[in-house]
């Protein structure tokens, strides 16, 4: 029995033992005083003074402007598209639903398409389209 309680002990110790051991480290700082770097002195740079310097004379030239400025840009104005000029069809008669877009290029508003024009005496006249080779209306 005495063997029992031995091993009864030792079994109900051994925990307590084990986090005896474990017990955390104490701080790096604990077992010495923290001690930082003595700041070195600070002596005015002869880039300090011209800092300065520059600084002064930056304040003074914006306090009195030159006298030479540029002068302000004015915008342009916006001019008005010149008056349109009448479009013709390839056999002359006035097309009013025509509607210049460009120079040498005119939009048809009924059915959304440009055509290209040439200058013909007050007017526009529009170039009829190249004949194609293929038959209108053919799917090949």
């Amino acid at each position: 029995m005495k063997r029992f309680t031995g091993w009864l002990l030792l079994a109900t110790l051994s925990p307590a033992l084990a986090l005896a051991q474990l017990k955390l480290p104490p701080p790096p700082t604990a077992t010495r005083p923290v001690q930082l770097p003595a700041p070195s002195p600070q002596k005015p740079k002869a880039d300090d003074r011209n800092q300065a310097a520059d600084n002064a004379r930056l304040r003074e030239r914006l306090e009195n402007p030159a006298l030479r400025t540029k002068p302000v840009n004015t915008p342009t104005p916006i001019t008005p598209p010149a008056t349109a000029r009448p479009v013709y069809g390839s056999n002359g008669q006035p097309l009013n639903h025509l509607q210049q877009t460009s120079p040498n290029r005119v939009l048809d508003t009924r059915t959304g398409r440009y055509y290209d024009t040439v200058p013909s005496g007050a007017g526009q006249r529009v170039v009829p389209p190249p004949k194609s080779s293929k038959p209108a209306g053919s799917n090949e």
